[in-house]
């Protein structure tokens, strides 16, 4: 489980279904889908507020399970309140391979960081930006914040509006502090999220079913047909 930290510029990435949908969760029980991804992602903030991990858990497919509750700023489906998403995240975390917790809020997670590396569970911290490419100085700062709340994996998310956006993601494979997930959003994400899984991104998201559940996510198999005809850009 633990060798994506280990190993983190490994080619190709992990393939990371994400989920956003209680209907096609429900039909994903006992499935194997490693013809098209290696992990797959819940969004608990998209799931009904009324069910239990437990309940949800009776669909769960045949594979490693990244557990996301994610804040509503950065893309969630819901609000719930910060204390509320820890609670799930603490709740699924039996379940799970990894969870992911936004760099922000980290500082309020000690706690529930050190159970999850009790557990053996990888920590991704996160930062998503809908609207623009942040610059890299402060990208690396985030990652920084995130190492020293235990992150195994930094995943950095952003809009590129311009090709020079597309540079700022490469700049982040520079001596980077451990394992880092960096991809695109929007118009120029399908091309971003190829050649930073070239450089060395430890995962790479794409969707199941029928709708994307992130401006400018591939569908996971293709994700998988595509890389698979590619391979690692040296540096």
């Amino acid at each position: 489980m633990q060798q994506i930290v280990r190993e983190h510029q490994t080619y190709p990435p992990k393939i990371v279904a994400s989920v956003t949908s209680w209907e096609l969760w429900k039909t994903l029980k006992g499935k194997d889908l490693t013809d098209q991804c290696d992990w797959v992602e819940l969004r608990v903030d998209a799931l009904p507020p009324e069910l239990t991990a437990e309940q949800v858990m009776e669909f769960r497919p045949e594979m490693p399970l990244l557990v996301t509750v994610r804040c509503h700023e950065e893309g969630g489906l819901r609000r719930i309140p910060e204390e509320e998403r820890f609670a799930l995240l603490r709740a699924y975390m039996p379940y799970a391979t990894a969870m992911d917790i936004e760099i922000k809020a980290m500082r309020h997670a000690r706690e529930l960081i050190m159970e999850a590396g009790a557990r053996d569970v990888i920590v991704i911290g996160s930062t998503h930006d809908f609207q623009i490419t942040p610059g890299v100085d402060y990208l690396r700062e985030l990652e920084k914040r995130a190492r020293a709340h235990k992150a195994d994996i930094v995943k950095f998310a952003f809009t590129p509006c311009l090709a020079s956006d597309i540079q700022t993601g490469v700049q982040l494979f520079t001596k980077p502090k451990g394992p880092i997930a960096v991809m695109g959003m929007g118009p120029m994400g399908p091309v971003s999220r190829l050649l930073y899984s070239q450089l060395g991104s430890c995962l790479v998201y794409g969707y199941l079913g029928e709708k994307e559940t992130a401006p400018g996510q591939w569908h996971v198999s293709l994700i998988k047909e595509t890389l698979r005809h590619l391979g690692p850009i040296l540096r």
